[in-house]
């Protein structure tokens, strides 16, 4: 009988770390598996509750042909429950977290078995949201284990975070990252620059591909440029990005000032159209780019934001932060 690979290779030292708890018979109630966005996240917290269910485990890892194993891979495993944003929205209600409350403390479907929730991403808990999911973290039903998924853990509550054990997943190493991409392309042309314009998140230079996002985001640099060299007004440039998301406006954005941090901090290499801002001051940027996390946040969380402002705001504070003026407002 074979068992089931992770799905990234970058993720082994998570997994053993989580397997030697499981083995010492020490594993947690609550995991918060924290790290970048686009780097296989979610499919590890998902291979764990696999791992979790799973009849007859070897090294930790899902045998993949059990009953257990079976009925998760055909998305009906009883014992499993997955928070997210429902269809057409941005946050986990409340009445979500009171079904979960409900489904933790029925028994679980297999005698001596495990109930498992994966909430994904955490950061789409508004505060009422959150609070309510405090009494499942505090006191779980039976055996439950909670794995929270979250893009940046410093948003969520002080009183979320430390109910759970944390693992942080780091950027992967670069060959590993390219190796896997080369192989989802089929090609290795592109995948060296898509990896790093995508920060070094291998999932999402994959999207990036796929949705040929990548001209949009030169595209975006370049009408940035254009204020920078007097072509068009920051107000201008905010109006002509009205056909887009600010989700994935924000994308953009997190990639180019997290480049930017590394370039001025470790001199890492930087998009010619950002060499422009290599004079600004790091502690400059790293702000710049908390606002980002802040907001990315509270859109996560559900909030009604008007696109024109946003859009405004982010570009009127960093060329504030880029003239060495005072920011604004917050959002």
């Amino acid at each position: 009988m074979s068992s089931m690979p992770l799905s990234y290779p970058w993720q082994m030292p998570q997994w053993q770390q989580l397997a030697g708890l499981h083995e010492g018979q020490r594993f947690p109630h609550a995991l918060l598996l924290g790290g970048p966005s686009g780097i296989g996240k979610l499919q590890f917290g998902r291979a764990l509750l696999c791992s979790l269910l799973c009849e007859h485990p070897k090294n930790f890892l899902a045998c993949g042909e059990c009953h257990s194993c079976q009925l998760y891979q055909s998305g009906s495993h009883p014992d499993i429950r997955e928070l997210c944003p429902e269809e057409g929205k941005r946050q986990i209600g409340v009445d979500q977290v009171r079904a979960l409350q409900q489904f933790t403390s029925q028994s679980a479907y297999r005698e001596g078995g495990r109930k498992l929730v994966l909430i994904h991403p955490a950061e789409a808990m508004n505060p009422y949201t959150a609070n309510a999911l405090l009494k499942t973290l505090e006191e779980p039903a039976g055996d439950t284990v909670l794995v929270l998924l979250s893009h940046s853990p410093s948003q969520l509550l002080a009183t979320i975070r430390s109910r759970c054990v944390q693992l942080t997943f780091p950027l992967p190493e670069h060959n590993s990252a390219l190796k896997w991409l080369q192989n989802q392309l089929g090609q290795t042309e592109d995948a060296e620059a898509l990896l790093r314009e995508s920060g070094g998140r291998p999932l999402a230079a994959q999207q990036l591909y796929e949705s040929d996002g990548l001209s949009q985001w030169r595209a975006q640099d370049a009408a940035l440029a254009e204020v920078v060299e007097g072509k068009k007004t920051v107000l201008q440039l905010a109006d002509s990005w009205q056909d887009r998301e600010v989700p994935e406006v924000l994308e953009w954005w997190l990639n180019r000032l997290a480049a930017l941090i590394k370039h001025l901090s470790a001199g890492q290499p930087l998009n010619a159209r950002w060499q422009a801002y290599t004079s600004m001051a790091l502690p400059a940027v790293y702000l710049q780019y908390e606002q980002a996390l802040g907001l990315r946040a509270t859109l996560l969380r559900g909030a009604a934001l008007n696109k024109r402002l946003v859009l405004e705001k982010l570009l009127l504070d960093w060329f504030d932060a880029f003239y060495g003026r005072a920011p604004s407002r917050a959002y």
